[in-house]
């Protein structure tokens, strides 16, 4: 299997990057619906994994679009569509910004609330200072973007069932792991 994508599939390392950040973007998505109800002797521990999770997410994609850059992006197939040529693009671009913007709220609101994510002593604030409005605003947003992050995937998912069920093409198949 080849590192890098062809005109008509994705290479590993673009598979590697598609179907990890999307385990740990359900895990997140997951794992922040159940926050509030983590038992209080573990939240901190459990908020900060949380963080540092995000944090991990947030270089990881930044990695997937570099390496999107300096790779061609498998063709469509012949008959699709400009509406959904138009409409993947746009998914996509959308789903890059939510995926970006998220951990960055996340981790200014928890700079701003004075609990930046930390790795034993190494503490990782951003040079914000506790900010009670800010922490508020930004709190807001990663749950904005949260919603925003489970439709787009959602028409992520459903628009790859569509192309493998009733278009009946390769577009689910070649990002599938070992083909």
């Amino acid at each position: 299997m080849c590192a890098f994508n062809t005109s008509h599939s994705y290479g590993v390392v673009t598979k590697f990057f598609h179907w990890l950040i999307f385990i740990l973007v359900i895990g997140m998505l997951t794992a922040g619906y159940f926050l509030g109800d983590v038992p209080k002797d573990w939240q901190r521990t459990v908020f900060n994994l949380h963080k540092l999770t995000g944090l991990t997410l947030l270089c990881l994609v930044v990695l997937r679009f570099l390496w999107s850059l300096i790779n061609k992006k498998p063709v469509l197939p012949a008959s699709t569509t400009l509406l959904e040529k138009t409409g993947e693009g746009l998914v996509h671009g959308l789903l890059y910004l939510a995926l970006i913007a998220m951990p960055l709220v996340g981790w200014i609101g928890s700079t701003a609330g004075g609990r930046p994510p930390h790795l034993g002593s190494w503490i990782i604030a951003l040079p914000i200072a506790k900010d009670n409005q800010l922490k508020e605003w930004a709190f807001d947003w990663h749950g904005y973007i949260a919603i925003m992050l489970i439709t787009l995937i959602s028409v992520h998912i459903l628009a790859a069932l569509y192309h493998h069920f009733i278009r009946k093409d390769d577009v689910l198949k070649r990002m599938l792991p070992g083909r």
